[in-house]
């Protein structure tokens, strides 16, 4: 004997019990009846089950702008859904920006545009809806290695061993940082410091205010190849294999991480966790506080170039000519 319990339950209850179904199952219950419809499209159903997943969503502040359909949570929980399926099977559309004349070393990206450098020594900023080159920034003489960006201005470094800070409005050069004898492999700043790191083996702190020295740190005894600005503090990963952390308004050194056989080309850094990429073809996770290696992800059988690490995904890119996605976990 068959009980339809939304017959013999309350409202409540009853929506608790169609969450505990997982997502397709639950595609089936507004086919059932309208009363059983009636349980699928709770605002707050679908807003509990996005809580209890993590999921991060990117809802607009006025939703009134949005039409009736994108003002429910099972809409914005539908797209989220969606979303992981696609990360967990690898499903993507792909769209190639085509401009740049030679090789494209960095880029920063948000929800409007993307920012690329190139080997072509300029810098291009991309509609992201109509994925095309709306400005074109030049002024180094070199390769442009790296780049980052925040509302106001892009610092870019090259291999013409310089810094340039643009203004992102006016997309003119607001100052050009010299110091370094050899190419910028990275940088990092925020509205108080400056930091490029160099194969020249040192890493240099400007004023963000008047673009003027501060201090140079010499520790690393290879080239510097990347760099993460938190705080007051700074991670740096080094070809000598070596990650060091520094306290930045003094210059010292507070701690080493050892633990990769060769040397690093990639480091991220969010105050409790290190995540860094090398070219023993291994991805570390390292606790700051301790110093020790919390986890060594392997499966790249090329040098490990850049990575991400957002909660417990790191997204990595290799000279083995694959992306991964990894769990942390």
């Amino acid at each position: 004997m068959y009980i339809d319990f939304t017959q013999k339950l309350p409202a409540e209850l009853c929506s608790y019990i169609v969450s505990l179904l997982d997502f397709d199952s639950m595609l089936v219950i507004p086919k059932v009846s309208r009363v059983w419809a009636s349980l699928f499209y709770i605002d707050d159903l679908w807003r509990r089950l996005t809580i209890e997943n993590n999921w991060k969503l990117k809802i607009p502040t006025d939703i009134s702008e949005l039409d009736e359909q994108e003002q429910s949570w099972y809409y914005w929980f539908k797209q989220r859904y969606q979303l992981e399926i696609r990360w967990k099977l690898g499903k993507v559309a792909t769209h190639y920006l085509i401009g740049h004349l030679d090789s494209v070393y960095c880029l920063q990206f948000d929800d409007e545009k993307i920012i690329t450098g190139s080997r072509d020594r300029t810098i291009k900023i991309w509609d992201l809806k109509t994925y095309q080159c709306i400005y074109t920034l030049e002024g180094h003489q070199g390769s442009v290695l790296c780049l980052q960006y925040n509302d106001q201005v892009i610092v870019s470094g090259s291999s013409d061993h310089t810094v340039i800070v643009w203004d992102l409005k006016t997309r003119k050069m607001r100052g050009r940082l010299h110091g370094h004898t050899a190419g910028v492999s990275d940088v990092s700043f925020d509205h108080r410091y400056i930091i490029s790191s160099s194969k020249d083996a040192s890493i240099r702190i400007w004023s963000s205010q008047t673009y003027q020295p501060i201090l140079m740190i010499m520790g690393h005894l290879g080239p510097v190849n990347a760099i993460q600005l938190k705080g007051d503090f700074l991670v740096s990963a080094s070809s000598d294999a070596l990650i060091k952390l520094w306290q930045v308004s003094t210059g010292r050194c507070i701690r080493e991480f050892a633990g990769h056989k060769h040397g690093l080309a990639c480091v991220q850094y969010d105050g409790k966790r290190i995540v860094s990429g090398s070219n023993d073809h291994t991805i570390r996770v390292w606790d700051v506080e301790t110093g020790l290696c919390t986890n060594v992800l392997e499966g790249h059988t090329g040098l490990v170039r850049n990575l991400r690490f957002d909660g417990n995904k790191i997204v990595s890119a290799s000279y083995d000519r694959s992306v991964r996605v990894w769990d942390i976990k």
